[in-house]
């Protein structure tokens, strides 16, 4: 790279650079995003576009052959994405988080996967409510590590990814059972197809199936110690990207798509709207009835709102990180909060624009139709569930008594 990362930021903390890249991308994503509903997976031409751009490895430091850029730029361009289509922003989305999870792992660890390949990427299936409790792993401890076999569903990007996060539960510090996730490489998967939805069809969510694999104890950290910020990695120091918060960055990525999806349909009815008459009335044109003009105007507040929402978000990992600081229980379980609220205000903006468009919207083959299964799907995700994030955070300003007991 000619110009560092750092470099090209804005005041605002964003890599343009790096956005507009995704932003070129918009026409060729467009254009395979039916392609890509109907063979249930993001197009080859499609990955092929976002891997040539580095796109899918935007946290990997650049020591290790990545971009090395911060979170509220990977948003911007997750956004960007998830604008040309839906599926593919939210494939993006969950690889780039899984991919700079493996950043916070041991150097041994991270010289396997970026050794001899820098635009390695990886998937992830972790947490218990992200997969059923009776397919999460349990690591049979080895000599120098553990043997995993397990399931894990909904693990998006995994046709097109090199490794995977995978959670496991070993014995913790106290002999207990605990959570951690092993590092588990393409090789020693299979991928059982189980994907059939109908919202976020592209994203080829299938599931991962893994049978008596040995995984290193340098390829091993426990929940609790991501959680925390204690990560196996020696850079911390020196890079603030290897220092982020775990949490709040793997939960932020999902409402960028769901952004993305928005502004599209505000911008498709924008472009379709104004002249078009409004059936049983007397308005001959969309844009002089009252009727649309407060839809479009409320589903455009709601879209600037979430979006101002999780540029906070972004903005405050970036900045405790950059101090080398890891974030309070209050201010992780406000972007929580924040996350599933912007998600919820974006799906709220594109039913009013459901609505404003008329039945047509939901004609088979619609881009409309297509944006709202998929913002409608990818708003079910656990981490992206507004009651969950509303719990949390009114526990944490409450003082509840066990205001931990949903991780954070």
């Amino acid at each position: 790279m000619t110009t560092t990362a750092v470099e090209q930021r804005t005041d605002s903390g964003i890599d343009e650079g790096i956005v507009e890249r995704a932003r070129s991308l918009y026409n060729l994503i467009r254009e395979e995003a039916q392609q890509g509903q109907e063979d249930r997976q993001i197009t080859p031409h499609a990955v092929e576009a976002i891997d040539g751009a580095h796109l899918f490895n935007l946290l990997v430091p650049e020591r290790l052959g990545g971009p090395g850029t911060n979170v509220r730029t990977m948003i911007e361009v997750l956004i960007e994405l998830g604008k040309a289509d839906g599926a593919a922003g939210w494939s993006a989305a969950l690889l780039n988080a899984c991919t700079w999870f493996a950043v916070t792992y041991s150097d041994s660890a991270q010289e396997e996967i970026w050794g001899s390949n820098p635009n390695a990427k990886a998937c992830g299936i972790f947490f218990p409510g992200m997969t059923r409790r009776h397919e999460l792993g349990r690591g049979e401890t080895a000599e120098g590590g553990y043997v995993l076999s397990g399931e894990y569903a909904f693990a998006s990007g995994s046709a097109v990814a090199d490794w995977a996060t995978l959670g496991m539960m070993v014995d913790g510090r106290d002999g207990k059972p605990t959570m951690a996730l092993g590092l588990v490489s393409k090789d020693q998967w299979t991928i059982k197809d189980t994907w059939y939805t109908v919202g976020m069809r592209g994203t080829g969510s299938n599931t991962i199936v893994v049978e008596d694999v040995f995984i290193p104890d340098h390829a091993v950290q426990t929940f609790e110690d991501l959680a925390e910020g204690r990560y196996a990695t020696s850079h911390g120091q020196d890079e603030a990207i290897s220092r982020a918060s775990f949490l709040p960055v793997g939960t932020v990525i999902l409402a960028a798509p769901a952004i993305g999806m928005a502004k599209a349909a505000l911008e498709y009815s924008l472009g379709k709207l104004p002249n078009r008459p409004v059936g049983y009335t007397v308005y001959t044109e969309a844009k002089n009835s009252p009727t649309h003009q407060l839809a479009l105007a409320q589903a455009a507040s709601n879209i600037d709102a979430a979006h101002l929402l999780l540029a906070r978000a972004c903005n405050d990992i970036d900045n405790y990180a950059e101090r080398g600081e890891q974030p309070s229980a209050l201010a992780r379980g406000r972007m929580r909060m924040d996350t599933g609220h912007a998600v919820t205000l974006c799906k709220e903006a594109i039913d009013l624009l459901m609505t404003a468009n008329g039945a047509s919207a939901f004609a088979e083959g619609s881009i409309l139709a297509r944006i709202w299964s998929d913002a409608n799907t990818g708003a079910r995700h656990a981490f992206a569930t507004p009651e969950i994030g509303k719990e949390v955070y009114g526990r944490l300003l409450l003082g509840a008594d066990n205001p931990l007991s949903i991780q954070v």
